[in-house]
């Protein structure tokens, strides 16, 4: 019996888990796209988050390895952006969201960005923790020109970016698998040296999008 109490335990301490936040103004969708991932499902009627809320999935990377994600879904209200801070110091990865259809959004993710080193001083993004820009609402009008989310890119030091559009499931898996990814290559083999390359450019299909609603 002794025995099996071990093998248990032996299993356990197996278990590789990532916690990820995702950080944007409030209303580009955030929360619709950690449900989408984690339940498969698009509420219409998903309403902004107050506070913050985690969520937990399952990911089987390439090599076979499970991993768990406990993704951080925040608010995007200014006034609780100085308790994100807890929530950043502890996070393996982050998500850094704008919506498409929404200018302000993607113009304030240089706030986000900043927000998010100056609460981790010695950060070094993508050898350490990789960020990924992520533009959501897809299927809707582009109010912003591809080269100037490629410069923002670039000028942050984010890994990648990618297309999605939470209510039309476009995008939104291929987030979860990029980052399953380099979080392990990071730090599931111990490789906190290893230095990443950014520049991929995981953009997704965008045929097939419909209309998206109000997706918060």
């Amino acid at each position: 019996m002794s025995h099996n109490k071990k093998n248990k335990k032996d299993q356990g301490s197996d278990d590789i888990e990532f916690k990820v936040i995702t950080l944007g103004n409030s209303g580009v969708g955030k929360t619709s796209i950690i449900k989408r991932y984690v339940s498969g499902k698009f509420d219409q009627k998903t309403i902004s988050t107050i506070g913050f809320g985690t969520f937990s999935k399952e990911l089987i990377l390439k090599n076979k390895t499970k991993i768990k994600f406990s993704l951080i879904d925040t608010a995007g209200q200014e006034n609780y952006q100085a308790l994100a801070t807890n929530y950043i110091k502890n996070a393996d990865g982050v998500l850094f969201v704008f919506a498409h259809n929404n200018k302000d959004s993607f113009n304030d993710i240089k706030k986000w960005v900043d927000n998010f080193k100056d609460s981790n001083p010695d950060l070094d993004f993508n050898n350490k923790l990789p960020a990924l820009l992520i533009g959501n609402k897809c299927d809707l009008e582009h109010e912003i020109d591809e080269d100037i989310i490629e410069d923002l890119r670039n000028e942050n030091n984010l890994y990648a970016y990618i297309e999605t559009s939470a209510k039309d499931d476009i995008g939104v898996t291929k987030i979860f698998e990029e980052m399953g990814e380099l979080l392990f290559k990071i730090h599931g083999k111990k490789k906190k040296g290893q230095t990443l390359k950014p520049g991929t450019k995981a953009k997704s299909n965008k045929a097939g999008c419909g209309f998206c609603g109000p997706d918060i």
